[in-house]
């Protein structure tokens, strides 16, 4: 019986230890490169986000987590029907103009820079994110 006993809870946690890897590989990868939010037709309004610069702040902090069963731990801003699928800049909090840009939420890209722009002063303005793209086609 022991033995039986022991062998399932290594099994056991051989596949939790399995299941752990693959979300940590997903999370690293994401981590190396960065993304791109775009929230417009218009490259000037996109935004290169780089996990790397944002080490020291829990995931948690920006996203809201999945069920346990769901493929990854974090959703994406725009990814399921629950998030912010709102296009454009519309003031719905459940847009994802306001996800970025909320003054009521900690948890938005604005208020978070804003609140940094004292020790950070490149944060302050539009410009130092909303930069063009280097490989988009702006017309001048």
């Amino acid at each position: 019986m022991k033995p039986l006993l022991i062998f399932s809870l290594l099994a056991s946690l051989t596949c939790c230890a399995t299941a752990e890897a693959a979300d940590f590989k997903d999370i690293s990868s994401a981590l190396k490169k960065p993304i791109v939010l775009n929230n417009s037709d218009s490259p000037r309004m996109a935004v290169t986000f780089n996990h790397a610069s944002h080490k020291g702040i829990k995931c948690t902090f920006c996203h809201h987590e999945k069920p346990s069963d769901a493929k990854t731990s974090y959703a994406s801003c725009g990814a399921s029907e629950e998030c912010h699928t709102i296009p454009g800049r519309d003031k719905d909090p459940q847009s994802r103009f306001m996800a970025y840009h909320s003054r009521a939420s900690q948890r938005s890209c604005y208020s978070c820079h804003t609140e940094q722009a004292g020790k950070h002063p490149e944060f302050k303005g539009c410009r130092p994110c909303h930069m063009a793209r280097p490989d988009a086609d702006v017309k001048k």
